[in-house]
């Protein structure tokens, strides 16, 4: 099973990289981890894997992590699209996914479901929980089991307790880094330093911590990146920092 981070900023896309986008690579499908401007590089991997269905999850509607879904069209008839989300956010993504902001659903080439999540288990082909992490607006986070492998995702966050019950000894930890090394706890607009998640992926006793979402003025450059992820492995050992076109193997 493979993990390819096809965008790793937060905020705004830069040279160093485009907004948050990550896509796990099962036999039968693609679970993608938020949709932003890295998103338009799925139906590409999707293509490359024979693969025809996509599970699209979004932490929450910020535009970092919503913005790729006006490249919705790029995926081609005879592929299945089903965006996934908090019940909550439902009625607001129907509204974004529309003229005025962009083509309707019954525009696209592909069949495009959204599909409710309620906060707890979801069994849907595979397992995934949902539950609540901090933020300025509800973000919620994910864990998936499947093939034998767990993942967490969790997307913008403040530290909160849900992070190590997401990552409780998941194979892979993929937590965003929006805070520069050494930085205080936000309390208005809540995100992460790289110790902060060091100190939850050791908690949880997570068997590896993938820092993402790297905010876009804070992180100017990838040398920048090496340093939260060396403030990460002073906690946490197993702690890498992703980087557009990287890939984690679980």
């Amino acid at each position: 099973m493979k993990i390819k981070f096809l965008g790793t900023n937060g905020w705004f896309s830069t040279a160093t990289g485009g907004t948050t986008c990550a896509a796990v690579v099962l036999s039968d499908r693609l679970i993608v981890l938020d949709a932003g401007e890295g998103l338009y590089k799925v139906p590409k991997v999707a293509k490359e894997g024979g693969i025809s269905k996509t599970d699209i999850f979004i932490s929450h509607l910020h535009l970092d992590h919503t913005i790729g879904l006006h490249t919705l069209p790029l995926f081609r008839k005879g592929c299945t699209v089903r965006l996934l989300v908090h019940k909550s956010y439902v009625k607001s993504l129907h509204t974004l996914l529309n003229h005025p902001y962009t083509a309707s659903a019954s525009q696209l080439w592909a069949k495009l479901d959204i599909v409710p999540l309620k906060q707890g288990p979801n069994l849907l082909p595979y397992k995934v929980t949902v539950l609540p992490l901090r933020h300025a607006d509800p973000s919620w986070g994910f864990r998936f089991e499947f093939d034998g492998k767990t993942i967490a995702y969790c997307a913008d966050t403040g530290p909160c307790e849900n992070l190590a019950r997401l990552a409780d000894k998941a194979d892979a930890f993929i937590t965003e880094c929006a805070l520069q090394p050494g930085a205080p706890e936000l309390r208005g607009w809540p995100h992460l330093s790289p110790e902060m998640a060091a100190m939850a992926a050791k908690k949880a006793a997570a068997k590896r911590l993938v820092l993402t979402h790297f905010d876009a003025v804070r992180y100017k450059t990838l040398q920048a990146r090496l340093a939260a992820e060396k403030a990460a492995k002073k906690i946490f050992n197993s702690s890498q920092a992703a980087y557009d076109g990287f890939v984690v193997s679980i």
